[in-house]
């Protein structure tokens, strides 16, 4: 028998010729498409690269106001009464010098307040005054320039409604005395006599812890 040899057929396709405009079309396309993806492709970050703390804002501090104390008033002048003879007593006691010489001054840093005070170069008796503070004191200073060597000052506090010596000071030669006083909201007044002096001042003050809280 004559050997079969066994071929495989395959159907032929038409070949089919591609315009050159179609090539450069896609051409175009693609070289687009590749600029497109560089421009919005996201930036790499370098290795180790830190990133900035953007720091967090501090809020600013509200300062608020201190509270300042009211000013004291200034101090009021007192003056000698025309009329004393319905005062409890009206003389000054023979010896002053059982009240003592002039009390310790005040400790501390706080400022002193002078609420009162009188200032004359004559001896008599004060209108009655009220003390609301129930720490205070008798600042008295006295000037003498023609006989210092016989100048004489002596005074006495008093209380109205008894008639009772609350302070006294008796000062030769010119100088300075301080009568501290612990009794307070009450009425009183003062009783001065001066020999060769040429003028006193006598200031009524007391401390801002008791200037605060008056008793009444």
């Amino acid at each position: 028998m004559r050997s079969q040899t066994r071929r495989t057929f395959y159907p032929a396709h038409p070949f089919k010729t591609v315009d050159k405009g179609d090539v450069f079309s896609i051409l175009a396309a693609l070289l687009i498409v590749s600029v497109l993806a560089l421009v919005f492709r996201p930036p790499v970050a370098e290795a180790g690269q830190e990133i900035p703390e953007i720091p967090t804002p501090t809020p600013p501090v509200t300062v608020l106001p201190t509270e300042t104390p009211a000013a004291p008033l200034e101090p009021q002048r007192l003056s000698y009464a025309t009329r004393v003879w319905d005062y409890p007593c009206c003389h000054l006691p023979d010896n002053l010098t059982l009240y003592g010489g002039s009390d310790p001054p005040w400790t501390g840093t706080q400022k002193v307040i002078a609420f009162a005070y009188i200032e004359e170069g004559r001896g008599g008796i004060t209108e009655a005054f009220h003390v609301p503070y129930a720490v205070w004191r008798l600042n008295c200073s006295v000037s003498s320039t023609i006989r210092p060597e016989a100048a004489h000052f002596r005074m006495a506090l008093v209380e109205l409604e008894s008639g009772t010596i609350v302070e006294g000071a008796d000062l030769h030669y010119p100088g300075s005395i301080v009568k501290n006083v612990e009794k307070g909201g009450k009425d009183f007044y003062l009783i001065v006599s001066v020999d060769e002096v040429d003028s006193y001042r006598i200031t009524l003050e007391t401390l801002p812890e008791y200037f605060s809280v008056p008793l009444g």
